[in-house]
């Protein structure tokens, strides 16, 4: 009789158990779900308790689910699938994060509004699978703030760990929370307003980033198109052409009427050679853009671009006359505007580009006609200066004539020089060696090393060697090499031509030395067999001589078949 009893007693206990869950728990079901999370090698990461919190598949989840992934899908108690298509925002301290899952169907949980009082019953709640429900119950034994906005409720018990995570409801069904911890005799709810503080920004914080940066899906934008613009501007440094696309995909979605965002995608399609999409959103930019002749100048710009950075594969639609026309009309509606001085600059700075535009056109005499033009009045520049020494290089004018427009830009820059103005120095010098002008060279290179506080390359010190070998001025030179080969002690062709420089002044044995550290770097430079070859004969060492005058000929050397010839007769 009493095994019948205790049976009888257990089966009434069991079906209170089964129907002692919330009230409420029916109607909160379908907001509840399981999400998974998958590594870069496509294996599981990752499972546990997701929710909605609104009706276009805005959810939030334990962050720490997320964390690591690479891919998230949402998985509905019914079995159902759903790609997660973005993180929406994360706090790594607290340990949430709110995401997005591509469904139209997301039923968001009612959300309390208010503070829930001391001693008040909470749910923690799960919906496991076939709709099963599980839950906790528990009460609030104190709140603390948190941004002194959000409650952190201490529940009066500590609840199994397998539960962070799962929504934390009201006696009314109102979603309270998330369970955030679970720690000495207690578990921790964080009020689920905060959700609303995570949120993609152009300048993340740093706990923010951080969070962010440890997940390796998709990324949401920034609330606002002008956050948004920010923000891609800085992930385009450092996403893939894919991942930038992704974003200005949903930047042109979110704001179709937005005509940067069509420019900014042109950008990733150019690389990703889909030239007929990126001309179409270019197109598209100037039909929605307020400013008609800065869009222009911005569509001119980035075809020129595509024609001198990526010039292969060619595009017809796209070449430098239609990027020069832009530029003009860039030029003709900004003159119509009212006068100002960002009329006058936007003017210099279309101008400019048209002339950089010619000269890569190689169309010189109008790029050096427009440069002269910039030159005309207060505007004169140091860099128009030396655009035209280019132009009249590139159109085959005498090295003087080259030179010429340097010593203008130099005397623009005033006495003594300042670093700025390095660049045009070390030209001329170049220009000056070319001309057979060395020692003015060698000086245009002093000057270049001064302004830079001697903080120069391995190659300036082996190039102005070669110059003063030139003008034969042995000894810098020799010290310029050596300084070459100091800097860089790996590169063959500095010993060689510490080799041949040391054999011109008779430094026999600093010539053999040089010989043998540049073919122990690279037995297959001919230069080294020959010159040491040499420089053995004339130490009367003409048993080594000739093998090493007959390696370099076996290289193909006839200037060591000559010297083989006349001294071995």
């Amino acid at each position: 009789m009493k095994k019948y009893l205790i049976l009888s007693l257990s089966l009434s206990l069991m079906t209170m158990l089964a129907f002692a869950q919330p009230k409420f728990a029916s109607k909160v079901k379908k907001g509840i779900f399981s999400v998974n999370t998958y590594g870069k090698d496509g294996n599981l990461l990752n499972q546990g308790t997701a929710f909605y919190v609104g009706e276009n598949g805005d959810a939030v989840a334990d962050y720490r689910i997320f964390k690591g992934a690479h891919k998230a899908v949402a998985v509905g108690a019914d079995g159902k699938q759903a790609d997660v298509e973005y993180v929406a925002g994360a706090d790594g301290i607290y340990s949430l994060l709110r995401f997005r899952v591509n469904t139209k169907n997301s039923v968001a949980l009612p959300l309390a509004s208010a503070f829930q009082p001391m001693e008040s019953e909470l749910f923690v709640l799960n919906i496991a699978e076939k709709g099963k429900v599980q839950h906790e119950q528990a009460a609030v034994a104190d709140t603390s703030l948190i941004q002194g906005k959000y409650a952190y409720y201490g529940l009066n018990k500590k609840l199994d760990d397998k539960m962070i995570g799962w929504p934390v409801f009201n006696k009314e069904g109102q979603l309270v929370g998330i369970l955030h911890s679970a720690i000495g005799d207690k578990s921790y709810v964080l009020d689920i307003r905060f959700y609303e503080t995570l949120k993609i920004e152009a300048i993340a914080s740093s706990s923010a980033a951080i969070a962010l940066d440890n997940i390796f899906m998709p990324k949401g934008l920034p609330e606002t198109a002008e956050e948004a613009l920010v923000y891609l501007y800085f992930k385009s440094q450092t996403a893939t052409n894919e991942e930038y696309m992704d974003m200005v995909n949903r930047f042109v979605a979110a704001y179709p009427q937005n005509a940067e965002g069509y420019l900014r995608r042109a950008t990733p399609l150019i690389d990703l050679l889909r030239f007929d999409e990126a001309d179409r959103d270019l197109q598209q930019h100037l039909a929605l853009t307020d400013d008609k002749a800065e869009g222009h100048f911005k569509v001119g710009s980035l075809i020129y671009d595509k024609l001198r950075l990526q010039p292969e594969p060619a595009y017809e639609a796209w070449t430098y006359d239609v990027a020069i026309q832009h530029m003009d009309k860039a030029i003709e509606l900004n003159q119509g505007k009212a006068a100002g001085e960002e009329v006058q600059e936007n003017a210099r700075r279309y101008k400019v580009m048209k002339a950089q535009m010619l000269v890569n056109a190689e169309r010189y005499d109008a790029a050096i006609a427009l440069y002269e033009a910039l030159n005309e009045g207060d505007g004169r520049s140091p860099s128009y200066y030396y655009a035209i020494s280019m132009a009249r290089e590139g159109r085959g004018d005498s090295i003087s004539a080259v030179i010429e427009p340097l010593d203008s830009a130099l005397a623009l820059f005033g006495t003594p020089s300042p670093s700025e103005a390095a660049n045009y120095i070390i030209r001329r010098g170049q220009l000056y060696a070319n001309m057979g002008k060395y020692r003015q060279a060698v000086q245009d290179y002093n000057q270049f090393a001064y302004l830079l506080n001697n903080k120069v390359s391995a190659a300036f010190y082996y190039e102005r060697s070669q110059i003063e070998v030139n003008g034969r001025m042995y000894e810098p030179a020799l010290n310029d090499i050596n300084k070459a080969i100091e800097m860089s002690p790996r590169t063959p062709l500095y010993h060689i031509e510490k080799a041949s420089l040391t054999l011109r002044v008779n430094l026999l044995d600093d010539c053999i030395s040089a010989c043998e550290a540049a073919i122990a770097l690279n037995p297959n430079i001919v230069d080294s067999y020959r010159i040491l070859g040499y420089a053995q004969l004339q130490k009367e060492d003409k048993e080594n001589a000739r093998a090493n005058l007959q390696k370099a000929i076996d290289m193909g050397d006839e200037n060591a078949k000559k010297i083989l010839d006349t001294y071995f007769k």
